[in-house]
């Protein structure tokens, strides 16, 4: 289980490059967040803050999870290094929106409106998941 995991969070960053960089391509010289008291962002700052934000992000996470997991069981340290691979899963869900949001050929964002839903429903279902791992009866 642990091999797998690793094997995910290994496909959700080359998932993340894939989609940063097809987002990049189609991005407008300046970028629009639409988010009040920010300014826009010309597109190659947006893609070395991303970039930077989501290393950042991994580091944390990878040096949170290996110094929690090492007096757990092997299931429950898998499902807890599962957590990179569902964060790293959220953050490209939201850029994949930002680059709908920014898409020059003016694809409607309230039809993608889900990605912004989809992350944090994995995220719950990932702690309940762990939640009732912990306290299932052996």
């Amino acid at each position: 289980m642990i091999k797998a995991t690793k094997v995910l969070n290994s496909l959700s960053i080359l998932f993340f490059m894939a989609i940063l960089l097809l987002v990049y391509a189609y991005l407008p010289i300046m970028v629009d967040l639409n988010v009040e008291g920010l300014k826009d962002f010309h597109k190659q700052t947006f893609f070395y803050y991303i970039v930077g934000g989501f290393v950042v992000v991994n580091v944390i996470l990878k040096l949170i999870t290996s110094l929690g997991a090492k007096h757990l069981p092997k299931e429950p340290q898998a499902w807890l290094s599962a957590i990179i691979f569902v964060i790293n899963f959220n953050i490209t869900l939201i850029v994949g929106f930002i680059g709908v949001w920014n898409n020059p050929a003016h694809i409607e964002p309230e039809s993608f409106a889900y990605l912004n839903y989809m992350g944090p429903v994995l995220i719950v279902i990932w702690v309940v998941g762990l939640i009732f791992l912990f306290f299932k009866k052996k």
